[in-house]
Formats: structure tokens, sequence, C-alpha cells
């Protein structure tokens, strides 16, 4: 059992595909890719570099005044060999490489060296010489099977233009080569070397990116199981520092409509449980009764009707909110009197307001404020709006409604002196699900099925407010047909 857990974590280890094994993995090859290439490009150009070199040397040692030289021995070949033999041992280079003389018949007469030329022996540049415009002729090779030697030929012609002769160079490349093999070494030690420290400042760079991102990875999935409370932390302001930034805030976002969820979910259980209660407990009353009290059946099928009311109102609003979530929330366009729409609704109010004793102003000018819209979701706005100021006004408080129209617009201010919304709390009021008083029957989502209906009428709908002084709404809503 130990040994095949073994031979799982190892084959686990060579496949894993994680971004520092897959970049060490592709900069381990690049790097690789990099200095066999270099090392070749290296190598030619170096070689190029020093044989050039060597060749521009040997082209210098040939100047005109050599082929004078000979010209003034090509009477015949013995004076010609007399020649050969006089520039053979006065030749300065001797150290450096050796000289050939070679006749008009192709054939090798003298060396530097002082050793007998093996007349068999091939001249690749010779022949090359022969065969050229200008007369030059160059060979690169292995010199007895193992020397590696340059030979470069010039043919020498007399003042007729006929060849007479022709003296060829030739020099090791021994030394050379093994000049530019350890120039070439030196550099891909540096090179090597370079990549080594490069890759292990990379590394430590890649691991730096790849260890946040597992943290990032770990706080993913805690949030996934439900785990709101992680909030990663980077203390470099980067990239990544933006990455933590935003995860922290999604967690705590996420955290924040997770808890919204579970208060929405206890408000409309709450607020149905209240109403079914009262349903309930009516209908079992009036079944258990008879019909001798009249006022008390007319009562109970009063709380019965009002509510069923309430039930659909809830059910209506939780269906709006679906619409909206969805994009499926459509309204109708054309004409409306929105003053119309208002008065009927401050008309209900009215009524309500002085059966909870509270004082009730309505002031609003009698001429009709045209615009294209619907007619039973502006209502429906309308409804919420002066609803809240009348439920969260105690008895004996105000509430005051004022409209006008000022520049093709029509403005509303709904305002009461209830217990009004505290600082923190404001900004919030027309997110979904938001309460700010617990106190008092809702579900959060009036407000902001109101906000979305004024402003889908190319409306505002602003509020101020201060705790324990009241609200103030304004409503801007634009008029006009076209």
């Amino acid at each position: 059992m130990k040994s095949v857990s073994l031979s799982k974590k190892l084959n686990e280890k060579l496949h894993a595909s994680s971004l520092e094994a897959r970049w060490e993995k592709t900069a381990l090859i690049a790097v690789v890719v990099f200095i066999v290439i270099f090392s070749v490009a290296l190598t030619v150009i170096i070689n190029m570099f020093y044989t050039n070199a060597v060749r521009e040397r040997i082209n210098s040692l040939h100047t005109d005044t050599v082929d004078i030289y000979f010209q003034s021995y090509s009477d015949s070949e013995s004076s010609f060999t007399n020649g050969a033999i006089d520039f053979t041992n006065n030749f300065r280079y001797s150290d450096k490489m050796e000289v050939w003389i070679i006749s008009a018949s192709g054939k090798p007469l003298v060396s530097s060296s002082g050793l007998l030329i093996d007349n068999s022996v091939k001249m690749p540049d010779y022949e090359s010489a022969l065969n050229s415009e200008n007369g030059r002729g160059e060979w690169k090779g292995k010199w007895n099977g193992s020397e590696s030697v340059m030979a470069v030929t010039n043919v020498i012609n007399n003042d007729n233009g006929e060849r007479i002769g022709a003296i060829r160079y030739i020099t090791s490349l021994n030394k050379l080569n093994t000049q530019v093999f350890l120039i070439m070494l030196s550099v891909i030690f540096l090179i090597i070397a370079v990549a080594a420290l490069l890759f292990s400042f990379n590394k430590m760079f890649i691991r730096s990116v790849a260890s946040p991102i597992k943290e990032l990875k770990n706080t993913a999935a805690a949030i996934a199981k439900g785990d709101f409370s992680v909030h990663p932390e980077y203390s470099r302001q980067d990239e990544i520092g933006e990455l933590y930034d935003s995860m922290g805030y999604m967690a705590t976002e996420l955290g924040r409509i997770d808890k919204m969820k579970s208060d929405f979910i206890t408000t409309v259980s709450h607020e149905l449980r209240t109403p079914l209660t009262a349903i309930e407990g009516w209908g079992e009353t009036l079944i258990s009764m008879d019909d001798t009290d009249p006022e008390l059946n007319r009562k109970g099928l009063q709380v019965i009707v009002s509510e069923s009311n309430r039930l659909s109102g809830l059910v209506e609003e939780l269906l709006d909110f679906s619409r909206i979530q969805k994009d499926t929330f459509i309204m109708k366009q054309e004409p409306i009197d929105l003053l119309a729409e208002l008065d009927e609704t401050a008309l209900v109010f009215s009524e309500t307001a002085k059966r909870d004793g509270k004082e009730f102003i309505y002031d609003a000018p009698e001429i009709p404020a045209m615009a294209k819209g619907d007619a039973d979701r502006i209502k429906q706005a309308f409804v919420n709006i002066i609803g809240n100021a009348i439920k969260y006004t105690e008895p004996g408080g105000l509430i005051e409604i004022h409209a006008n129209i000022v520049d093709d617009e029509l403005i509303i201010f709904v305002k009461d002196n209830g217990c009004g919304i505290s600082e923190e709390d404001l900004p919030r009021v027309k997110e979904k699900f938001f309460k700010a008083n617990d106190r008092v029957h809702g579900n959060g989502i009036g407000l902001a099925v109101s906000d979305e209906i004024i402003t889908r009428h190319g409306g505002t709908l602003d509020i101020k407010s201060t705790l324990g002084e009241g609200t103030i709404v304004k409503i801007t809503l634009p008029l006009g047909l076209d």
C-alpha cells in the first residue's frame, strides 16, 4: 500500500500542471533552445571572423612585388626554380606558414619548409585559382588527415599574360580553431551563468505570483462553500493586489447579499405569516360562531378581505421584483395624466391618514400633466412612496404632498415628520430587500420597484432624511407625449 501511494504521488508530481511547473518547463526549454542556437551562431560568426582575418593576412603577403620578382626568372624553368629557391629561403613568415612555388605545368618545385613535396598531392586551391578570373583560389581542409589548414594559391603571369607559375601559401588553423573554441566556450559558460541567474530570479518572481494565486484559489473555494468571512491580504499595490481587493470586496458583497437574502426570507415569512394567521383565526371564529352577531361577522370578513389584499400586494411586489431581475418588467407607453394618478392616490391615503389620526396635506395644480407611460405602474410607485410616508409616521404626525410643473417636468415632494432614516442607511434605502426599520411591516422591495418604475419613465427619485425628524422624497418626471 505504501509503495502504491508513493507511486501515485510521484505520478501526480510528474503530471503537475501548476503555473509554476509549466513556467519552469517552458523556461527550461527556451533556455536550452536559446543556448544551442546562440552557440551555433556564435561558432559560425567567430569562425568566419578569424578565418577572414587569416585570409586577409595571406592576401596581404602576395603583392605586385612578388609577381615582378618571379617575372625576372621567367626565362626558363631552371631559372624559375632558382628564383623559387631564393624566394623560399628568404621568406620571412616561415614560422607562421609554409609557402610552395609551383611551376607553369602545375608541379610543386620547392617548399619553404625544405621538405620534398609529393607530386601526387592534391591542390584544390590551385585548381580553383586556374579557373578563377582573378587567378586566386582558396581551400580549407585536413592536412595529412589530422591538421586543419587553409591554403591560398595565386597564379603568377608574365607581361604577356601567360602563366609562368603559382605561389601557394599554407597555414595551420589548429591554433585558430582552439582559440575559437575557447572563446566560444567562455561565452557559452557566461551565457549559461547569466541564464541560470535570470532563471533563479524569474523562478522567485513566478513563485511570488503563483503563491498569491493559490491563496486566491483557496479563497474562491471557501466563498463557493458559503464562507464569506474570508478576506485575503496582499501587501503589494500591483495587479494582483487589485485582484485581492476585488476578491475581498466580492466576498463582502456576497456576504451582504447573503445576509440580505436571509433577512428577506425572514421578513417575507413574517409578512406572510401575519395575514395568514389573521385570516385563519377569523375564519375559524366565523365557522364556530352562529349568526347572532352580524357586526362581528362583518368585522371578521373585513379583516379577511384586508389581509387577503395585503397578501396579494406582497405577492405582486415579489412578482415585480422577479420581472426586474429577469428584465421582463414591461410597461405600456400610452398618454397618461400624471397628476390625475397622483390625485387618486392622495385621495385614498388621505382617508387612511385620517383614520390613523395623522394630518394629511395635499397641494397640486388642477391642470393636466400629460406624459407617455404606464398609468398602473406610475400609480403603483405613488402608492408605495406615499404609503411609506404614512406607515413610518406616528399618530399625530404630518404628511405633506406638494406637486408643481416646472420647465416641462412634474416635481412632487412627499414629506413626513416620521422616524426618519439614519445617515448610514440612507444610501441603501433603494436597494432591493433593504429595510431601515424592522419594526414596521414591509418586505424591502416596494421602494426599489418604485425607483425602477420612475427611472423607466425617464424620471428620478431622490430621498433626504434625518433620523428622528422625518423624510423628504422628491420625484421628478418628464412631461410630453413625444
